[in-house]
């Protein structure tokens, strides 16, 4: 399975349902998956920059997901905030960063909640 979000209906089901994360260099809406592996997609106008600049940006993210996000389960759409060009790397690589920590502890947060309603069950 490709670890990209391609299809409309995959779009619009994280962004309904989905949680917000907002870094300085972008906006990012994630959904936990149980696939145990992240998934982009990517939101990106022609206003942001040519298709250079948010080529640029799609592989440097997906490289970055690659290398950190292999323990993240997770669906993700990423909106770039202003012009690409005005970006910087480091930043965008902090950012991102930051919202794989958010992600992982949502995850951890929610294993503790089935693990406590597996366990109301079991009691009764």
């Amino acid at each position: 399975m490709k670890n990209t979000l391609k299809k409309g209906y995959q779009f619009r089901r994280i962004l309904r349902t989905g949680n917000a994360f907002r870094g300085t260099s972008f906006r990012a809406v994630y959904r936990l998956n149980s696939l145990g592996m992240i998934r982009l997609g990517f939101s990106l106008s022609a206003k942001s920059g040519n298709s250079v600049k948010r080529n640029l940006m799609r592989r440097r993210l997906r490289h970055l997901a690659e290398e950190e996000g292999k323990r993240t389960g997770a669906d993700v759409v990423i909106m770039p905030e202003g012009k690409l060009s005005t970006n910087n790397w480091a930043i965008v690589r902090k950012d991102f960063m930051e919202m794989l920590v958010t992600i992982e502890e949502k995850g951890k947060n929610r294993r503790k909640i089935q693990i406590r309603k597996s366990n109301e069950t079991t009691d009764q």
